[in-house]
């Protein structure tokens, strides 16, 4: 059998085929790939789609056994298929790679990490005589943004593949450590929302050892572990190093100056980079943690409109990111802006990690966090039984069990109904006298009419217990004095919202409860005239959605400031700059 072949680096030895499903598609033909994928994942081209990305692409002649990108690779291309195979596989190379699905004529490879920049989850491999149509990432954005129909087609694919990688846990991570260890915790809520395949191993579990001993773990290495690929893993790390060896993150080196630097990827956040990108300017998006923000651990959105049957954050916040890709926005993860400096032009973002980032103008978009009351022992037991987002994540470590949701806001009440469909009781404390005050109205009447949700109005908790874990809470009512015990190892924290403004202590005017001022209060004109209702204390920076002071706290209305604050970005780099920003080539450039 002849040797597979690299076309980036020195040839590996082939490795034998392995097995595939065979299936038939949408039109009848036969054709082999994974049966457990969407079909949609799998589009085949038509003759005047094939035609148009030829026109931006070039046409190649390949032999079999040709390893065109392998899993983790960043820099790769998309391929169309005009004559020939490309297999898809876990990991090309390896002794026994897992075929994922084969393409033939008219179908093309890739998926989300093509547009993003980061490691792709698979590898892809020629296994016969293949006409290839290959595109840069900057060619296939172009060819998407040119033709609308391609375009819904390929994010379509591109989409329903990552979804597939997910459900079938293909090009997976394997978390080992304890189910309920805060650090386990941190990684695999850092790896899920940000849409990374990931498995879980439980090293106590009957066969683990071996299974660890399988993957090439040592038995001394410290828990939890990080298996990107057998005999690569990380002993105890940090997010950003899981982020940095699997490919997540997003190196800045070619970034030059921005047009416009959004700091947090909430809906404001994300709204503002589809808006800005899709108008050509230059736009990096700065993100802590991942996508979404707060909103982005809500279960469940029910009033957003055009959403009758109402979508996670989660969803929406993933939307919105191949959005801003498809435009040409980065979207740079997982880095904390550490200090703003706003004295000069450009101005210059630190990072925590010693990186700068320089932009024209600035967008505050880094919302707010949940308050951390004041209790004993609160930092013994975060991660340890008190969380502050419920997730599937959370919600398996109740299942069965009594929780506590904390707060009376909108989010506090999708969390306790989605709480209540794994946990035995879910108890939700108000500290005033109802929900109706903080909450829509549709969602209080449904919590008060569950028979698994209990509502205790002017209560709150006053004490934390346990031993290693947060094993009860004592609650107290606030107008008889009264206090009583709940059984549980699961507390929410969903109370008020303190903004995430830490880093512009000094730099823009903030209220008196942290928020940043906006509008024609702290803002004028260079002729005098009001600002814009965005606009800080400091000419080119603006703030939306929650962090801003006066703002709506509705993921709508965040959705609205990042759209509109676009505008004001427009006038403010003309007005400066005496003519449009010439950025649509430098948006484009800088992508990719």
């Amino acid at each position: 059998m002849p040797p597979e072949r690299d076309v980036r680096a020195d040839p590996p030895a082939r490795p034998p085929r392995g097995p595939t499903v065979r299936s038939v598609t949408d039109d009848g033909d036969t054709d082999e790939h994974d049966a457990g994928l969407d079909a949609g994942a799998h589009p085949r081209l038509s003759a005047g789609q094939v035609a148009h990305v030829r026109r931006y692409g070039t046409v190649e002649d390949v032999d079999p056994d040709v390893v065109l990108y392998r899993r983790g690779d960043r820099a790769f291309d998309f391929f169309l298929v005009l004559h020939g195979a490309i297999e898809v596989r876990q990991e090309p190379g390896a002794a026994t790679p897992e075929v994922v699905t084969v393409y033939r004529d008219g179908q093309f490879t890739g998926e989300l990490a093509l547009l993003n920049g980061q490691g792709s989850l698979v590898g892809t491999v020629t296994v016969a005589p293949t006409r290839v149509v290959r595109l840069r990432r900057a060619q296939l954005r172009r060819a998407m943004a040119d033709e609308p129909e391609l375009g819904r087609v390929v994010l379509g694919a591109f989409q329903a593949r990552r979804l597939g990688y997910i459900a079938r846990a293909q090009g997976t991570v394997v978390v080992a450590g304890p189910p309920a260890d805060p650090a386990t915790l941190a990684l695999l809520r850092f790896l899920q929302r940000n849409d990374q395949p990931t498995r879980v191993l439980d090293p106590a579990a009957t066969g683990a050892a071996a299974e660890l001993a399988a993957l090439g773990v040592d038995r001394s290495a410290r828990m939890p572990v990080v298996v990107h690929r057998r005999g690569e893993y990380l002993e105890a790390p940090t997010i950003g190093a899981v982020a940095e060896r699997i490919g997540l993150d997003e190196p800045l080196d070619d970034l030059g100056v921005a047009d416009v630097a959004v700091v947090g990827a909430g809906p404001a956040g994300l709204a503002a980079a589809v808006y800005a990108a899709s108008e050509g300017l230059a736009t990096v998006v700065l993100e802590r943690e991942a996508p979404g923000g707060q909103a982005g651990r809500s279960s469940l959105i029910e009033n957003y409109p055009g959403f009758p049957l109402g979508l996670s954050g989660h969803e929406l916040a993933r939307s919105a990111q191949v959005q801003a890709h498809k435009f040409g926005a980065r979207i740079v993860l997982p880095r904390r802006v550490a200090r703003l400096d706003c004295s000069g032009s450009p101005f210059v973002l630190h990072l925590a990690d010693g990186d700068v980032v320089a932009a024209r103008t600035v967008v505050v978009a880094t919302g707010a966090h949940y308050r951390r009351p004041d209790l004993p022992e609160l930092d013994r037991f975060e991660g340890a039984g008190v969380h502050y987002a419920a997730s599937a994540l959370e919600a398996a470590l109740c299942a069965g069990e009594e929780a506590v949701v904390v707060g009376g806001a909108n989010s506090a009440g999708q969390a306790a109904m989605y709480l209540s469909r794994h946990a035995a009781h879910v108890h939700v404390l108000v500290r005033g006298p109802g929900l109706s005050a903080g909450m829509s109205e549709y969602l209080s009447r449904r919590l008060e009419a569950s028979e698994d949700v209990t509502v205790h109005p002017c209560t709150e908790i006053t004490a934390l217990e346990g031993d290693r874990r947060l094993e009860r809470v004592r609650v107290t009512d606030r107008r008889t004095g009264s206090s009583t015990t709940i059984t549980t190892a699961a507390v929410f924290l969903m109370v008020g919202g303190e903004p995430n403004t830490g880093w512009l202590q000094g730099c823009l005017e903030l209220d008196d409860h942290g928020f940043v001022r906006v509008g024609p209060a702290v803002a004028r004109t260079a002729d005098g005239s009001p600002a814009d209702p965005f606009a800080t204390s400091v000419p080119g920076v603006f703030a939306v959605g929650d962090v801003r002071a006066g703002s709506v706290k509705r993921v709508a209305s965040a959705v609205g400031d990042g759209a509109v604050v676009v505008s004001a970005v427009h006038r403010h780099l003309t007005d400066s700059a005496g003519t449009p920003p010439a950025s649509s080539r430098t948006s484009r450039g800088t992508a990719g």
